[in-house]
């Protein structure tokens, strides 16, 4: 039996990166595959948390409490020497680092010990997000260019438009970037009444909702605002967001000042609110920017029509007159146009679903991916 390839993957972000990341440990074949796993400690959150019991059956993990998200020197050098020390004593034929702090700490130390492949995935570059401009975006973009000119084998990413935004700025050769859709296992879910149930949410009645963090990259007060809009004119209807964060009470408070509390739900994070989104009639996502949201898979996996805002990724799942609708972001006239039009006439379950099964499923993701470990040599 040929050796096994040794794997050393690197994160430091929760959400999205880190799910991506657990499935990579739970789906690839450990007869193929010796695997270890560095995760920052700062913001384990509780589904990393969840998961990494069955992860430390299937890896070596490796908890670095240096690697943090925020800026900072002492922490950076430290967690450099972390990795390090990780890859001399592991050895690893392959390095795949996961999001920006991650992928830059991660790729610099793989470089430094002659690491013969080296992957990253940004899962949304830093340099996209509306709050970084002028000298600080340019200083993120100057990163990632020398990183992967220098110090990456082939980068992953989650969908056309991040693929298009690295070519933009010339981060490197176009054949360094390939992507890769984030994938979810077609698991059994609870019916549209189970999961209204197990949400106190009324059952015939027309129900549009969202799972996603309240916080600044959702834009979460422009989602409120729709949904006023949208109950407003249909006195039927009701909206629910699964999901916590600091813009809550906030939000509440809009939703009373439209005098609509009554019938805006919030229902806070749930470890199972990938599979409550057959609670919905209709989806709303009103994200700044987004690598490639899961959110917006698990709702065509569940048959749920989405009314999402026109930005990289989110333009990638929605297929309009297909599966949804889309609209400018910070349009609250237009979302609540949008998501009127899936609540009154919704494609069928079968039409949003079959986008799902053509192109986000995990077996596709996780072929792809283990393809790229296992080929011979590199592509530098």
């Amino acid at each position: 039996m040929p050796r096994r390839i040794r794997l050393l993957l690197i994160i430091e972000s929760m959400g999205g990166s880190s799910r991506h990341v657990v499935d990579l440990i739970d789906g690839l074949d450990p007869e193929r595959f010796e695997i270890t796993l560095i995760h920052g400690t700062s913001r384990v959150d509780d589904y990393f948390a969840a998961a990494l019991p069955r992860l430390r059956q299937r890896a070596r993990v490796l908890g670095c409490p240096d690697l943090v998200r925020e800026i900072s020197p002492a922490h950076e050098a430290r967690a450099l020497r972390f990795v390090r020390r990780v890859i001399r004593d592991i050895r690893p034929d392959v390095v795949h680092c996961h999001s920006s702090k991650a992928g830059a700490i991660g790729r610099v130390a793989a470089k430094l010990c002659g690491v013969g492949k080296v992957f990253y995935t940004p899962h949304a570059y830093a340099f996209l997000a509306p709050e970084f401009g002028g000298k600080k975006r340019m200083v993120f973009v100057g990163i990632e260019r020398f990183l992967s000119r220098h110090a990456t084998t082939l980068t992953f990413n989650v969908s056309q438009g991040e693929r298009s935004a690295a070519l933009a700025e010339h981060l490197d050769r176009p054949d360094k970037f390939e992507v890769v859709y984030n994938g979810i296992a077609d698991i059994p879910l609870p019916t549209k009444a189970e999961a209204r149930e197990a949400l106190g949410l009324p059952q015939d009645v027309p129900v549009a909702g969202v799972t996603a963090r309240l916080v600044e990259q959702k834009d979460p007060m422009t989602s409120v605002r729709i949904a006023a809009q949208v109950l407003q004119a249909r006195p039927d209807a009701h909206f629910a967001y699964i999901g916590d964060g600091d813009f809550e009470e906030r939000m509440r408070q809009a939703a009373r000042e439209a005098g609509v509390a009554d019938r805006v739900h919030f229902l806070g994070y749930r470890k199972d609110a990938d599979r409550l989104v057959t609670a919905f009639d209709a989806y709303l996502l009103t994200s700044l920017y987004e690598g490639m949201p899961y959110s917006l898979v698990e709702a065509l996996r569940a048959g749920v029509p989405i009314a999402a805002t026109r930005t990289t990724g989110n333009d990638e799942v929605v297929i309009e007159g297909e599966n949804g609708t889309l609209f400018p972001v910070g349009d609250v006239q237009a979302g609540a146009v949008a998501l009127l039009g899936l609540l009154d006439d919704p494609p069928s379950r079968e039409r949003v679903r079959a986008t799902y099964l053509e192109r986000f499923t995990v077996r596709r993701m996780l072929d792809h991916i283990a393809a790229r470990y296992e080929q011979r040599g590199t592509d530098e």
